[in-house]
Formats: structure tokens, C-alpha cells, sequence
């Protein structure tokens, strides 16, 4: 029996599910800080996140056309982002006019953005920050911490460097990691190709799952004294059974599962 999974395709490929994750995460981080949620900051995390990896898509390279062929073609016909783009940007420019205390951690935000993936030319060497030694795990992850602790607590005007904040940043930011580095299985062959020195490329399969079951122990390591043992419990045997029982054959069956993985997390360390 064959399955048309066209419509989940182009749920995925629109960047959504992703957004939604990175909203979750904001929002659990409200429900840490005890703090009433401000809704406009999680807009801002879906917004800001639709936006970086939308941007990273429609900037087509050689190893996307390997990685993920038909994800590719797809978003070479959709001329209308830019548009959509343009005036998220708008967005983020008139958050600043509200949020002025979010200025420098914005502007943080918009070098990866713009530059992520984009070829920048030093002294004859042309190279992108995703191609550098693990940063495009770290990068990212560490935008993702920006967006959904960093645009809260100072939103909440909350101390950033007390314990609990740090903590939970690493929490959030493990598992981002272990997110990123289990989508980085499926392009390995692709990375290779295109000299992106990712932690799947450099470890191969096997070590790379080794790593993902590391992130997992430092992110309940840091999260212990948040939630309730058993909800981190349930979320670390999903992360863990996930992290061993990836195929990329079987990707569009686990697509959901990555790009969910806040949401998930959310109502599970919620439990």
C-alpha cells in the first residue's frame, strides 16, 4: 500500500511545525519564571523562527538537492516568500519600538540569520557560519536560546545570569541540539558533499546517536529541579527511543516527532 503524505510535506516544508516549537519552548519558559505570559514575545519566537529557517531554505545550495530533493524544488517555486519575509521583518522592527530592551539581543538574533548560510569572504577564503566545526548545531541552537529564554526574561525584567536561567537555557538549548543533530543523520551524504563540518558528518551515524544520548543526559541533568521527575522521565524516553530508532528511509514518519519536539515536551512536562 502506498500513502500521498503531499499536504504533511508541505506542512512540514512551510516552517510551521518548527515555529510552533520554538513558541512552546517560549512558553514553558513563562511557566517557569512564574511570570504571566506575554503573547506577543511568543509570536515574536513562531515569527522570528518561521523566518530564520524559511531564509535558510530559499537560499538553495548543491547539498539541499541532495539532502532533500523534492523539499528543494518546492521552495524554488514559491516566489512569494520574500514578500512574507519582508514583512515579518516590518515585525520585528516595530517589536523594537515596544520592546527596547530587545534591541541587542534582536540584532544577536539577525547575524545568524543573515549570514547562517551565506558565503563570507575573508582574506580569500570564502566559507558560511553553517559550514564552520559543529556550528551548525551550536548556532542554531544557541538562536533558539536567545528566542525562547533570553526575549523573555528580559521582557519579564528578570535577572538573566540567576541559576535557574542558566539552567534552563542548557536545558532548552541540549535539546535543540539533539533536534538539529537528528535531522543532521538523514544529510549526512549532502553535508559531506558540501563541506558542512556538522556533528553527524564528523562523528558518522553511530557516534552521532551517542552524542544525541549526551544532550539528552545534560538536558535532564538541567531541568531536574523544574519539573517533575516522571514527566522528564516520559520526555527523556521519547527523545531517547527517537534518538536510537531513526531511519532516514522512514523520515516523513518522523518529521513530526523532530519539528514537534517543544510542543511535546510542553504538555509533557506539564504532566
Amino acid at each position: 500500500m502506498t500513502y500521498n503524505f503531499k499536504w504533511l510535506k508541505i506542512f512540514l516544508w512551510s516552517n510551521i511545525p518548527i515555529a510552533l516549537d520554538a513558541a512552546a519552548w517560549t512558553a514553558l519558559t513563562y511557566k517557569i519564571l512564574q511570570t504571566k505570559p506575554d503573547f506577543l514575545i511568543i509570536i515574536l519566537s513562531f515569527c522570528f523562527t518561521w523566518l530564520f529557517y524559511t531564509l535558510d531554505r530559499t537560499r538553495i545550495h548543491a547539498a539541499d538537492y541532495i539532502n532533500n530533493p523534492e523539499r528543494t524544488q518546492w521552495y524554488a517555486k514559491q516566489t512569494y516568500l520574500k514578500s512574507i519575509m519582508i514583512s515579518l521583518s516590518v515585525l520585528l522592527a516595530f517589536v523594537c519600538s515596544i520592546y527596547s530592551s530587545l534591541i541587542v539581543p534582536i540584532l544577536i538574533c539577525i547575524f545568524p540569520c543573515l549570514f547562517y548560510a551565506k558565503n563570507i569572504k575573508i582574506y580569500g577564503y570564502t566559507f558560511t557560519l553553517k559550514s564552520l566545526l559543529g556550528m551548525k548545531v551550536i548556532l542554531v541552537a544557541f538562536l533558539w536560546v536567545v528566542l525562547t529564554v533570553i526575549f523573555p526574561v528580559i521582557a519579564s525584567k528578570i535577572n538573566l545570569f540567576r541559576p535557574e536561567i542558566i539552567n534552563l537555557g542548557l536545558m532548552i538549548g541540549c535539546f535543540v541540539m539533539l533536534q538539529i543533530n537528528t535531522n543532521d543523520l538523514r544529510d549526512i551524504e549532502g553535508d559531506t558533499k558540501e563541506g558542512v563540518k556538522s556533528m553527524a558528518v564528523l562523528l558518522g551515524d553511530k557516534k552521532a546517536r551517542l552524542f544525541g544520548m549526551c544532550l539528552i543526559g545534560v538536558g535532564m541533568f538541567c531541568g531536574w529541579n523544574f519539573f517533575k521527575p516522571i514527566s522528564l522521565l516520559m520526555l527523556s524516553i521519547f527523545l531517547i527511543a527517537r534518538t536510537i530508532l531513526y531511519r532516514k528511509e522512514a523520515d516523513i514518519y518522523w518529521q513530526l516527532p523532530i519539528s514537534l519536539q517543544g510542543v511535546l515536551a510542553y504538555f509533557l512536562l506539564n504532566f
